[in-house]
């Protein structure tokens, strides 16, 4: 079996531009990476600022004689253990009364604030809402006219 010749010569086309791309990327160099300009001046690898600070990295261990470091430890050290109490912290117990029946603590006799609650405005437009509301239950009930709008009127005023 044969191709026609428009679809083999579209094969070739092809199989001649996957090349010529494949040289090209092959053909780019990559350029070395620069080293980054540090922010601090720096001298043999350490900070300017940071010099005669003696750094301790985590996977090092003390350069001092290893029984040096403990004896200086245990002497900053507290004799005994200290004592924490368990709970919650914000507890705080209530005074406890004097044995001679003395007077309570002054904050005992303290008033205690309540919030303050505004007095209630009354207004007009107050009164109309009040009485859209009211309407469903108290249209025609006694002397209240059935219609919503005489109903409202005889309501706020």
């Amino acid at each position: 079996m044969s191709l026609p010749s428009s679809k083999a010569l579209t094969v070739v086309l092809a199989a001649a531009l996957c090349a010529c791309g494949a040289d090209q990327a092959l053909a780019r160099s990559k350029k070395p990476a620069a080293e980054p300009v540090p922010s601090v001046t720096m001298d043999e690898g350490t900070p300017i600022i940071m010099q005669g600070l003696k750094l301790q990295r985590p996977n090092q261990r003390p350069s001092a004689a290893p029984g040096a470091a403990e004896e200086e430890q245990a002497k900053e050290r507290a004799e005994r253990p200290v004592k924490i109490p368990r709970g919650s912290s914000s507890y705080v117990p209530p005074p406890v009364p004097s044995p001679l029946g003395g007077p309570p603590s002054p904050t005992l006799l303290r008033p205690q604030v309540a919030p303050y609650q505004p007095p209630a405005i009354n207004s007009f437009s107050d009164r109309v809402i009040n009485c859209n509301q009211s309407f469903t239950f108290n249209a025609g009930v006694g002397n209240n006219p059935t219609n919503r709008d005489a109903f409202v009127r005889q309501c706020a005023n």
